[in-house]
């Protein structure tokens, strides 16, 4: 009977000590990192494991990816018809959920002779024909580009709703001509970079040089942030934004992409991205500086404070400016210096000015914020085991009582 009681003892013991020591983690949480954010990021990135440069497995705040079927191109964030046998684009739409605003009637190229299938390939549309290419992309800005490496026209038709069609030329720089103009509340914009455009009322008429680029781009539709995407339009329509890439990290040290150039002879490409870490370069034989915008969701390249964001290009750290969205877009571009600010746009959006575009290295890294202790003080944990224990001590002499 002694050994039973002896035995009943220990276990109560034992059982009060695991009950202490199984609350401790409890007790300690407070103080302890949380890894709780950094487990559901791993596991939403491991979810993307088959993803690749240029295949979007799913939609974000930057772009998203398209379907192509019998002359019918399915996007997130545009929607059109295509003709594949003379090049022509219908009913380009913008969406906004389920908020669909026309841009244009239709877009139709002179002249097009098919050259291979048209293909959706993740975030991208890509028409070829015979020294011309149509590129879409899902992105919410509904980009159109249109290359030609020969004088031609394209005949554009607007929506019968559009409002205040306005026609700038600027011959001899880039771009050299654009047309902005209204659809209800909505703001959008061709841009030429060599030709020259012809307004007659709703009907645009581009014409465009041996060597052009044609650009279609609009503030996204229900953009809470409508004045500094018109900043942004009239950047690009000054020629100061050069180039664009979106960025999201998978996994396993793949990524996925849309990439824009708003110049011909500027190129630029990803060379690396991960969570926290990218490496991009830029190469031109342009002379001067322009900005390059980088943008990245918020998983990808996490930003809360400006010293969490580092970047450097060809090895020397990148200064921040405090300037306002417009000064740093539309003012003149002659610093010696690079330096980048951060845009007030979905995800982590840089625009990064560069002095000059010839074989630049781009390097951005995200330091992970540090976490706040919102737990327990060191008192208050010792005073909880301290209470656990007492508890634990009580409970063992009851058990030992009740068996006498």
């Amino acid at each position: 009977m002694q050994v039973g009681r002896d035995t009943r003892v220990h276990l109560a013991t034992a059982a009060a000590a695991f009950t202490v020591l199984s609350l401790l983690p409890i007790a300690l949480s407070g103080s302890a990192p949380s890894h709780t954010a950094a487990g559901l990021h791993d596991l939403s990135l491991g979810a993307l494991a088959d993803a690749s440069v240029g295949i979007l497995p799913r939609s974000n705040e930057l772009f998203a990816a398209f379907q192509y079927d019998r002359g019918q191109v399915f996007g997130t964030y545009v929607q059109f018809a295509y003709d594949a046998t003379n090049g022509t684009i219908t009913s380009l739409v913008g969406l906004s959920g389920t908020t669909p605003v026309q841009y244009a009637r239709s877009v139709e190229i002179a002249g097009f002779a098919p050259q291979s299938s048209a293909e959706a390939n993740g975030s991208t549309f890509v028409a070829q024909g015979y020294l011309v290419t149509v590129t879409a992309h899902d992105d919410p800005t509904a980009l159109v580009e249109i290359h030609s490496d020969m004088a031609r026209t394209v005949a554009i038709e607007l929506p019968a709703s559009t409002t205040d069609v306005l026609l700038h030329s600027a011959p001899g720089s880039w771009p050299a001509s654009s047309v902005s103009y209204n659809v209800g509340q909505e703001q959008a914009r061709f841009l030429l970079g060599a030709g020259s455009f012809s307004v007659s009322g709703t009907r645009l008429i581009a014409r465009m040089a041996e060597s052009d680029l044609l650009v279609f781009k609009s503030v996204p539709p229900r953009a809470v942030n409508k004045a500094e995407w018109r900043v942004l339009l009239d950047a690009i329509s000054a020629g100061h934004v050069v180039a664009e890439l979106d960025l999201v990290a998978t996994s396993r040290g793949q990524w996925i992409q849309n990439v824009v150039q708003y110049r011909i002879g500027v190129e630029a490409w990803a060379l690396a991205v991960t969570p926290g870490r990218a490496a991009v370069q830029v190469d031109s034989l342009l002379p001067g500086g322009a900005v390059v915008l980088l943008a990245f969701d918020s998983a990808t390249m996490p930003f809360s404070a400006p010293a969490q964001l580092k970047i450097r290009v060809n090895g020397a750290e990148v200064n921040r400016t405090e300037n306002s969205f417009e000064l740093f877009l539309t003012s003149e571009l002659r610093a010696p210096d690079a330096w980048y600010s951060v845009l007030q746009f979905p995800g982590t959006v840089l625009a990064l000015y560069l002095p000059a575009l010839a074989a630049v290295s781009i390097e951005i890294a995200s330091s992970p914020s540090v976490p706040t202790n919102t737990g327990f003080d060191v008192g208050s944990q010792v005073a909880m085991i301290a209470a656990l224990a007492l508890v634990s001590a009580a409970a063992a002499r009851m058990l030992r009582r009740r068996d006498e």
